[in-house]
């Protein structure tokens, strides 16, 4: 494998201390790590030649290392006589980057091995870096990939308050929007109820993956990282039935613009009948004066233009009584 897939290495201690690695360091550390430090290697899954790294130097089955470096994966967590897999996904907060077009992190954790990959920037693992050069990195494996984990969840939890933020203010916009523009506000609904729906779409198995991970990994190196899963397992249902309530909340703010455009609609077509029903015997009445045919009444008259009007006027002003009456108008 190039050392181009090589992100970082480092050789982690139980106090926190971090020594960073080559790329031909990895190998010779593979099996030295000591009882309270342990290997973290994070690559770029797309580079060329992982997968065969993963299988022919850290000595992982084929299909392991296919879950691990191939795309088109979703959250999950499988468990192995040596060892599990883990796959969750981040934010994407890269600059000009849709942050519902979620990352892919995936771990393999074995003994005192932890492998991370990743194909694009995931701000998780800069916390981590940050964290190891003020000599307060994670502990141990439990540690990391806890830590990892709910750096991923703090980041999508800041992104579901933006989006909270910005469906209280369409609802705030929309009780002050006139029936007749409405169609930018239905536009900012659509766009927020498109990435609350990616967002749900990873979010969703991820939280199955971390409930299995409480579940049925064994061998906690301290109680305390079982009881941190399960909290992030918690944070993370939370975040998905939040997911549920906006776009609960953006579905009855669209129907709502919805109807005002379907009642001012009715509204117009009502009105638009009702002229319609006004004008339909006066221009039957005109019609019929205007044929060209012989004995039209006071077609020789000066009075004959002026009587009509006075005519068709009569017949307008009962029309609107009559419509009055009968509650039309």
């Amino acid at each position: 494998m190039p050392s181009s897939a090589l992100i970082n290495a480092f050789k982690l201690d139980s106090d926190g201390n971090g020594t960073p690695l080559e790329w031909q360091d990895i190998s010779k550390n593979l099996p030295q790590t000591g009882e309270h430090e342990f290997l973290w290697v994070h690559l770029d899954w797309m580079a060329d030649g992982v997968r065969r790294w993963l299988i022919d130097i850290v000595g992982l089955d084929p299909t392991i290392a296919d879950n691990l470096s191939t795309r088109g994966t979703r959250p999950s967590v499988f468990f192995y006589d040596h060892g599990y897999s883990m796959n969750l996904r981040g934010v994407n907060l890269n600059a000009e980057n849709d942050p519902a077009d979620m990352i892919s992190a995936r771990f393999w954790v074995s003994g005192n091995l932890v492998i991370t990959l990743r194909n694009r920037s995931l701000k998780a693992f800069d916390d981590i870096r940050a964290a190891i050069a003020q000599n307060n990195a994670p502990r141990n494996p439990d540690d990391f990939v806890l830590t990892v984990a709910e750096r991923l969840v703090f980041r999508v939890d800041n992104v579901v308050l933006g989006l909270e933020d910005e469906v209280d203010t369409i609802e705030d916009d929309q009780e002050g929007t006139p029936e007749n523009k409405t169609l930018p506000l239905r536009r900012r609904c659509s766009d927020v109820r498109n990435q609350l729906l990616r967002l749900r779409r990873h979010l969703s198995p991820q939280r199955d993956a971390l409930a299995q991970y409480v579940e049925h990994k064994t061998g906690w190196l301290d109680k305390r990282y079982k009881r941190r899963a399960r909290t992030l397992t918690d944070k993370t249902i939370r975040l998905v039935e939040e997911f549920d309530s906006l776009r609960e909340r953006i579905q009855i703010v669209n129907e709502n613009m919805m109807a005002l455009e379907t009642e001012r609609m009715n509204r117009t077509m009502y009105w638009l009948t009702v002229i319609a029903g006004l004008f339909l015997p006066i221009s039957f009445v005109t019609g019929l004066l205007g044929i060209n045919v012989g004995g039209i009444p006071a077609a020789e008259s000066p009075f004959g233009f002026l009587g009509v009007s006075i005519i068709l006027a009569g017949i307008v002003l009962f029309e609107i009584w009559l419509f009055k009456k009968m509650r039309l108008i």
